[in-house]
Order: C-alpha cells, then sequence, then structure tokens
C-alpha cells in the first residue's frame, strides 16, 4: 500500500514541477527562424482602460539571407477573416489597438536602423504625405541613437486615438499623434511593398478551410 502511495505522491509531484512549462509553451509562440519566443496575447493599460491584445501571426526580417529580427504583431477583438489581403486591410485601418513586437537576431549599428525607417517611410508614402509627416519622422528616427544589440527588444504601439508610442528596450518614448504616420509605419510591414512575408504575419486571423 505504502508503495502505491509513494508513486502516487511522486506522480503528482512531477504533473505540478510540469504544469508551469506546460503552461508556457501554450501561452508563447515561437517565430521559427530565429527561434524567437512571443507571448499568444498581451495585456496593456492606456488612458485608464484595459486592452487585451492577440496575436495575428509571426514573421522573420531578412536582409541580403541575413535574419534581422523576429517580430509579432497583435490586435484587439481580432476576427477571422477571408484572405491576406483583407486582413492587412483591416490592420491598416484605424479604430483599433495594435502592437508590433520585435526582438532582434543579431547587433545591428543605429545608421542601418534609420536608413531602413528612412526607406520603409518613402516606399509607403506619396511625395505630399512624406513631406507632411518628415517633422515626424524626424522625431521618430530620433529615437534610435544606439546601436541595437541581439535579443533588444522595440514594441510599437497604435492605439485607437491615433497616438503610436514605441519603446525601445522598455524605454517609453514620447507618442506620435497622427494617424497617418501610424499607418504608414505598420504599411512597412502591411503594405504591398513589406519588408517581410506579410502573409505570415495575418496567418492567425485568415478563416482556416
Amino acid at each position: 500500500m505504502r508503495f502505491f502511495q509513494k508513486a502516487i505522491i511522486f506522480t503528482f509531484c512531477l504533473c505540478v514541477i510540469n504544469f508551469p512549462a506546460k503552461l508556457y509553451a501554450q501561452n508563447s509562440l515561437m517565430e521559427p527562424s530565429t527561434e524567437k519566443s512571443f507571448p499568444a496575447e498581451v495585456k496593456l493599460t492606456y488612458n485608464a482602460k484595459e486592452y487585451t491584445l492577440h496575436c495575428t501571426g509571426l514573421a522573420v526580417r531578412k536582409k541580403f539571407f541575413f535574419k534581422v529580427y523576429g517580430m509579432a504583431h497583435y490586435i484587439e477583438g481580432m476576427n477571422t477573416i477571408k484572405n491576406e489581403k483583407e486582413a492587412c486591410s483591416a490592420i491598416l485601418a484605424d479604430g483599433m489597438a495594435k502592437q508590433i513586437m520585435m526582438i532582434f537576431a543579431r547587433d545591428v549599428d543605429a545608421k542601418s536602423i534609420r536608413d531602413a525607417y528612412k526607406d520603409g517611410f518613402k516606399e509607403n508614402t506619396s511625395e505630399a504625405e512624406l513631406k507632411e509627416l518628415q517633422p515626424l519622422i524626424d522625431k521618430f528616427l530620433g529615437y534610435f541613437t544606439k546601436d541595437v544589440k541581439e535579443n533588444d527588444r522595440f514594441l510599437y504601439r497604435w492605439m485607437p486615438d491615433g497616438n503610436m508610442i514605441a519603446i525601445i528596450n522598455d524605454e517609453e518614448k514620447p507618442a506620435i499623434s497622427s494617424k497617418l504616420f501610424a499607418r504608414t509605419l505598420w504599411s512597412i510591414w502591411f503594405g504591398e511593398d513589406s519588408v517581410v512575408d506579410r502573409e505570415d504575419l495575418v496567418e492567425r486571423m485568415i478563416e482556416k478551410h
């Protein structure tokens, strides 16, 4: 009898020990190329309101065959959508809280970061829009004065009031208040000329048939 009691206790202890690991696995997602882990959902508070955002997908940014960063995108109240194009259009619309989370897979100098964003804004705006946004772009580029190290994290939040909040390695930068700016920034990843495979970033939004 004692043998069976000990066996039951031992089995229970194993379950307790393994439970947190399984729970972590269920609530995290891995970008397969960089092997960076991201939460399946994020919770945040903004202007005294709580938001729960769900992951729409994961992707990797590559440059000349080098892996630069893994990323995840999140949105509140995620609905299933028929195809990639409709999903990207829904993400680029105003009115819902959204977040981009990036984890770097390699070191990158600050100038290369700024140059990449300059190209991204130029490729996703008309000449008139670029001129209008230039002061805000300059403000945004000013956030990147330090070289990036592997495993550094960037967060971008596009809130329903149009504010875009950047958090660079846990340091929150001054908000940029412009829906056009936020939409253009998101277009770097969700526009027609996405720098990643945008289908991967909306995979969890698309209806499964």
